[in-house]
């Protein structure tokens, strides 16, 4: 892996949307348990963690390993990965506020190991923080940019706040908006949408979309962009429903139960070429859609590796939508490369 482009665009192709526990980390926590109810031991086919308040979850090699995530990434045409990790081993709002901290801790440093192991091949990596209180979320971001982190992953229903539209959330916008750093909004396996019939089916496949769609509009129509403009926020999974349905928001908004909110611009739609969008919403069509709706300069391109769900063929589906050179290239990974420039 590096810098060059891959044969073929004229830029190194980046994936802004994976995931990772790293193996160390992993085994580091088998030999010598983290404490605070947090437990991790090794399975048949990987490994098994608990983290207090989320259920057992189950991390593959896929997940943890290194040598296959370069193999995936050779074969998807990809240079480098921005790294996240898996939103479901995060603090939650069950652990100690110390412990929530220190953990978000151990995570970020497991991250920065694997980012620096495999250097060549990544981007950046997303931070963790524990939400407890967000002021001490504010400074823990702080810290974390100041250690080698290149942004910030947050639930899209947070712990401890209604919404990514909640006051309490202003000390860490304002911190991830003045460290001039991206901010991805991704959906848990536990968010609001697993009280939906049939989730258990359509989790992956219709549910996180769901999860997504409230957070971006509630975070909208809470004024948030009007108090922090320069946020640079990536909406996971092609931004939900919200770029394909936005009509029906601005029609709440203007006549219906949404009208009681008050925002700066006439609709709430105006704000969406203020957002990132990953094109993870696994089709030409449309990645076609979200270029002509907010821009190509708001597209990036995404795998949601290490999870099958995920394009098997992301360069070729953006590819495939017939760009020019430029736009093509914009979102092969020039986009992402440019928002995680602080300025």
């Amino acid at each position: 892996m590096t810098d060059e482009p891959t044969p073929g665009t004229g830029v190194p192709v980046v994936d802004c949307h994976a995931h990772t526990v790293p193996e160390t980390f992993l085994a580091d926590l088998a030999r010598r348990p983290a404490g605070g109810g947090i437990e991790v031991w090794r399975t048949d086919g990987g490994f098994a963690i608990v983290v207090p308040g989320a259920p057992e979850r189950q991390i593959r090699p896929r997940m943890s390993g290194l040598a296959p995530r370069l193999a995936s990434m050779t074969e998807q045409r990809i240079d480098r990965q921005l790294v996240a990790p898996w939103l479901d081993i995060q603090p939650t709002a069950a652990m100690p506020p110390a412990d929530a901290r220190s953990w978000a801790r151990r995570i970020n440093d497991a991250l920065l190991g694997m980012a620096d192991e495999g250097a060549a091949a990544a981007a950046g990596v997303l931070g963790s923080v524990a939400l407890h209180d967000p002021d001490h979320a504010a400074d823990d971001l702080d810290t974390a940019v100041g250690a080698g982190m290149a942004g910030l992953i947050l639930s899209t229903d947070p712990a401890h706040c209604d919404t990514l539209g909640d006051p309490r959330l202003e000390p860490v916008w304002a911190a991830a908006e003045q460290l001039g750093i991206p901010v991805m909004l991704h959906p848990s396996a536990d968010g609001p949408s697993r009280a939906l019939p049939g989730s258990a089916a359509f989790g992956n496949v219709y549910c996180r979309l769901v999860d997504t769609s409230f957070a971006v509009a509630r975070l909208i129509l809470a004024g948030v962009l009007d108090r922090h403009p320069k946020l640079r926020l990536i909406t996971v999974h092609g931004g939900g429903l919200v770029p394909f349905q936005s009509g029906r928001l601005d029609g709440g908004h203007r006549a219906d139960a949404l009208s009681s909110y008050r925002i700066d611009r006439d609709r709430p739609s105006d704000y969406l070429a203020d957002l990132y969008y990953d094109t993870v919403a696994l089709s030409p069509a449309a990645i076609r859609f979200l270029v002509e709706a907010v821009g190509p300069g708001r597209v990036l391109l995404g795998t949601d590796y290490p999870f099958a769900l995920g394009d098997p063929d992301p360069v070729g589906a953006v590819e495939s939508v017939q760009l020019d050179r430029t736009d093509r290239d914009a979102i092969l990974g020039g986009n992402v490369l440019s928002i995680l420039e602080r300025n």
